[in-house]
Formats: structure tokens, C-alpha cells, sequence
């Protein structure tokens, strides 16, 4: 039988996980939220404060590049390229939120043309004046 007095004692009461539930069931309640919202929160911190160690965000980045929606070879429907682009902007926003990437990263990842490619516009000052005759 483990020593029940023991310092290190890995194996937590129901009294402690009932009384950090009711804790923040009250804090839900004060700020009009939800237990769950309050979880997520904590959550996202906790990740937050591990990718601040080079070694373990880039395992993180690693696991959570896995992840990020794949764009299908063919699209069929106009609602499937908005809950594609939808669900891509979720992940970008997520993955900025929890430090994983840079909005560099994030622009290089999403982008058709490298950004090491310079954009060149044909015929940009004709267009625009024509546009502004009118």
C-alpha cells in the first residue's frame, strides 16, 4: 500500500477535483461564461507558455502541421471552397494564437506564388487611368 502521507503523491482526492470544479463553476458564473470556455482558456495557455522552449513548439509545430486542412484536388461546389477556406482560416488564426507559427510562415503557407517572386502587373497605369477617366 502506497504511503498516504507521501510528498509526491501522484494520485489526486475527488475532494480536490471536486472543489477545483466548483471553483471554477463560480468564476463561470461571475463572468457569465461557461465551465467549458474557462478549460479552453487554460488550455491554450498552458500551450502558449510551452512553445516558449524552442525544442518542444517545434514538436508542437510538427504534430499540429499534421493537422491543417488539405485542399482536395477538385472542388465540386461553391460550399466547398468556402468550408475549405473557412476551416483554413480557423487553423491560421490557432496556430498564430498559440505561438506555433509566424504570420510570415502562415502568408509563405497559404500563398500560390512564393514571396521570394517579385509581382509584376502588366499594363497597371493604363488600366487605372482608364478607370479614372470614367
Amino acid at each position: 500500500m502506497p504511503n498516504q502521507l507521501a510528498r509526491f503523491k501522484r494520485r489526486q482526492s475527488l475532494a480536490e477535483h471536486e472543489v477545483v470544479l466548483a471553483a471554477l463553476a463560480a468564476i463561470a458564473r461571475r463572468e457569465r461564461t461557461t465551465v467549458m470556455a474557462l478549460l479552453r482558456e487554460a488550455a491554450r495557455s498552458v500551450v502558449k507558455a510551452r512553445t516558449a522552449e524552442p525544442r518542444q513548439a517545434e514538436t508542437l509545430r510538427a504534430m499540429v502541421q499534421q493537422l491543417a486542412p488539405r485542399i482536395p484536388a477538385r472542388f465540386k461546389t461553391a460550399a466547398q471552397v468556402a468550408r475549405f477556406k473557412r476551416a483554413q482560416r480557423e487553423f491560421d488564426q490557432v496556430v498564430l494564437d498559440l505561438n506555433l507559427a509566424s504570420p510570415e510562415s502562415v502568408q509563405a503557407r497559404n500563398s500560390l506564388v512564393p514571396s521570394r517572386d517579385a509581382v509584376r502587373m502588366i499594363d497597371f497605369d493604363n488600366a487605372h487611368a482608364a478607370a479614372a477617366r470614367v
